[in-house]
């Protein structure tokens, strides 16, 4: 059944559910902005992983976008949010908001599958990373163009992340190129289970692949993320990227990234 649950300003919902069987799907609904992400669906999102955890006959979690005029996962955040962070305190509320979804999605009790086609950007891309399998149609473009973009920085362990899922020098490559992935691209670095041919047939291998999970052995895969996400995370003390969030977030260039996005022209950088 789907969740028609609103948000606060009595707008239609920014995120859906629907239960099919054993897995819980997750469905990003804003198709009018390409499904950009908001502080809303960030706390929605957290609320959804906690509802889960409690629920035992939920087997699986699924994650896709609302297909509007084009499809989408989710095109980075909101840039009204990008627009507002002028202060220490600004940036450092945007970055614990979104690690606090990126973490609930990553330690939720059950396996996880992101479904992805169109732009999968910024924070899509980093839910996506969260997942334990991904699965694309053709027109999925994956990637983090903020060096041509916005001029902000990942931190650590948002790289730590995308690390694990596409490996240093890829990662690395991506965001220096300021390009966005392919769906071939994403395969040959092994962070997709399978492409799927059309976007018709996507949802549907989706849930074939969330029940796959949802059939083995719970205990297992629950400790083998788990797991893998400790021995990721080992050693990485806290604060290790303040500076460098810090620098970004409140520089000169990052105001003119922002500026110039929304003037759809090139930035001129400083590097101030």
């Amino acid at each position: 059944m789907t969740d028609l649950t609103t948000d606060t300003t009595g707008a239609p919902p920014e995120i859906l559910t629907e239960r099919r069987g054993a897995v819980q799907w997750v469905i990003f609904n804003r198709p009018h902005a390409r499904n950009a992400m908001t502080p809303w669906m960030e706390d929605r999102l957290i609320e959804i992983c906690r509802a889960v955890d409690a629920d035992p006959t939920v087997k699986a979690l699924a994650l896709t976008g609302a297909t509007g005029d084009k499809p989408a996962f989710m095109a980075g955040a909101d840039l009204s949010c990008l627009q507002a962070v002028s202060s220490p305190e600004d940036f450092t509320i945007l970055e614990t908001r979104a690690e606090a979804a990126a973490m609930a999605l990553e330690s939720v009790r059950v396996p996880t599958v992101a479904v992805l086609s169109g732009a999968c950007v910024g924070e899509g891309a980093l839910l996506s990373a969260c997942c334990d399998v991904r699965i694309a149609s053709p027109s999925v473009r994956f990637g983090f163009p903020i060096a041509r973009t916005v001029g902000n920085c990942l931190s650590v362990k948002n790289l730590a992340r995308l690390s694990a899922v596409l490996g240093t020098a890829r990662t690395k490559e991506m965001i220096f190129s300021a390009r966005l992935l392919t769906a071939d691209e994403l395969a040959m670095a092994g962070a997709l289970r399978t492409v799927v041919a059309t976007e018709e047939g996507l949802v549907a291998q989706g849930q074939a692949l969330a029940e796959e999970l949802a059939a083995l052995a719970p205990l297992t895969l629950w400790a083998t993320r788990e797991g893998l996400r400790r021995l990721r995370d080992h050693g990485l003390p806290p604060d290790i990227d303040k500076d460098l969030l810090r620098r970004c977030y409140l520089s000169a260039d990052y105001q003119e990234g922002i500026a110039a996005f929304l003037e759809k022209r090139r930035p001129f950088w400083t590097g101030h």
